[in-house]
């Protein structure tokens, strides 16, 4: 056999095995792949105002509908019977392994390309990002991360998100983040499980909006702080492209805030606007309300932070410019692409936009939050909080999940006093998202 024959030969095998691989780690993410919890569906729960804080006089009936055992994997063809992806970096599938090597790279590649393309990002290299940068890389192994940002585009993970790391870093799936997306818009019915797989692979969960704190879906987001990974939450519930933090307003006696999705109808025929006892996220009407009692974040990731083993370190980031991509209308509360994005992408030689018109993306890091003061205050007072776990047995997950209810509830059911540690967390987060979100609004616009 001659060299050229021999080349040949070896490039085709490669071609053929490479293709093999490929086909079967996206057939292990299909398989392994989240699915949603229609149990929360059923709960018929306000998504945007509901934390879990319901009054001690709550009937029992009211709590067990608001309670949930999880996802339904049996329901699923092709669905692996334990719940996924497994916690343990050293316990997953090697072809997982490899989907998520293919999805994280093939995603932050793309993403990367696109901003370089349409415009250009610029993080503030200051101490805060330093810092951030050595805790993803060199924190311990028990201790997990979680950022906190503003939200300002279905598209900030991973639009954003895929840009915070060094590309030889990004790339890497141990050191990329966990994120969770609303199962309406990532892990909905209408998308093909390969899809889901492929959503999953890139170390997203699904999460119900208005299926309150004391959701499954939120344990298994937490098991994967537990077990030292980085996690990203998006702390506001929704998009709000304000010059401040968007999140709950206090609503009017006789009023209710309901979500106007972005797949539904179009502003011109949504009924909600019609309807003067609705107030709709990120519209004129809502931002014209004084803030709530309760505050503008969500409460879920002080639950995270409050339950978690090992404290977990805590760094905020606000950005803006996804306004650009995606502009929001604020009478309906929709986002959309923004209009002639093809051609806002060609150089201004050839027809595209001035430079000054392109997406420019602002991010800035702050000062890492700690709350071990708020954490001991309540201990002393209230005994030890219960702490979930990052090492759980599949069939433990099985035998939990499946039982009347949810064995999981009677730990992870928050009491009044637990939910008043999380409103004290939530807050001291917002304060300082706040002063940062503000921050990096003016430097944009200056």
């Amino acid at each position: 056999m001659n060299y050229s024959s021999y080349m040949k030969r070896c490039f085709t095998v490669t071609k053929y095995s490479a293709a093999t691989l490929f086909t079967a780690s996206m057939t292990s993410a299909w398989y392994y792949r989240p699915i949603a919890d229609d149990s929360c569906l059923a709960n018929n729960i306000n998504p945007i105002d509901y934390d879990g804080t319901d009054s001690d006089d709550t009937d029992d009936t009211t709590k067990q509908q608001r309670s949930n055992i999880g996802p339904d994997r049996s329901s699923q063809t092709f669905c692996s019977p334990d719940t996924s992806p497994p916690w343990s970096r050293s316990h997953t599938p090697f072809l997982l392994s490899c989907a998520r090597s293919i999805s994280i790279g093939a995603t932050t590649l793309a993403i990367r390309l696109l901003m370089n393309t349409y415009g250009r990002y610029d993080i503030k290299r200051d101490e805060h990002y330093e810092s951030f940068l050595q805790t993803v890389l060199h924190r311990d192994t028990d201790q997990g991360l979680i950022t906190i940002s503003n939200h300002r585009s279905l598209f900030d993970d991973p639009g954003i998100v895929s840009c915070l790391l060094p590309l030889h870093i990004a790339i890497q799936p141990k050191y990329n983040r966990w994120g969770i997306c609303s199962q309406e818009y990532c892990f909905n019915d209408a998308l093909p499980g390969i899809i889901k797989g492929y959503i999953g692979a890139g170390q997203v969960l699904p999460i119900c909006r208005g299926g309150g704190i004391n959701q499954k879906l939120l344990l298994d987001f937490g098991r994967h702080l537990a077990a030292g990974e980085w996690c990203h939450v998006f702390p506001e519930g929704g998009v709000w492209q304000w010059d401040e933090l968007g999140g709950r307003r206090l609503l009017p006696e006789g009023t209710e805030c309901k979500s106007s999705s972005d797949f539904g109808p179009s502003s011109t025929i949504n009924p909600l606007l019609e309807n003067d006892a609705v107030v709709i996220p990120a519209t004129k009407k809502q931002r014209a309300l004084p803030p709530s009692h309760k505050g503008k974040l969500k409460w879920g990731v002080g639950k995270l932070i409050a339950h978690a083993p090992t404290t977990p370190k805590v760094i905020p980031f606000a950005h803006i410019g996804m306004e650009k991509l995606l502009p929001q209308d604020d009478v309906s509360g929709k986002t959309k692409l923004r209009d002639n994005i093809w051609l806002s992408m060609l150089p201004s030689f050839l027809g595209g936009e001035a430079q000054n018109d392109k997406l420019s993306i602002q991010i800035q890091f702050g000062q890492e939050i700690t709350f071990h003061d708020l954490i001991s205050r309540h201990e002393a007072r209230y005994g030890k909080l219960w702490k979930y776990s990052g090492n759980v047995n599949a069939e433990e997950q099985r035998i939990t999940q499946s039982s009347v209810g949810g064995l999981f509830h009677e730990k992870w059911e928050s009491s009044k006093a637990e939910r008043e540690l999380y409103s004290e967390i939530v807050k001291r987060i917002e304060e300082r998202l706040e002063v940062v979100t503000k921050e990096v609004y003016a430097r944009g616009k200056s």
